[in-house]
């Protein structure tokens, strides 16, 4: 496992040596005691989710009837 210094979304304070492999990305501020998922971890997988533009809905499912 490997510490990681995360910056807390919330007030702003830098954590320090944080295993966020044991928590799933989960922390708790030192500082203002807030649970928050950090989304930048790299030992959390994301999921792409993708964006479609009007004229791209169009084209792939058709017109509303």
């Amino acid at each position: 496992m490997k510490p990681y210094d995360i910056k807390c979304p919330i007030c702003g304070t830098i954590n320090r040596n944080l295993l966020l492999d044991e928590t799933e990305g989960w922390m708790e501020c030192e500082y203002c005691g807030q649970t928050v998922m950090v989304l930048s971890n790299p030992c959390v997988q994301q999921k792409k989710i993708p964006v479609y533009s009007p004229h791209q809905v169009t084209l792939r499912f058709g017109t509303a009837r």
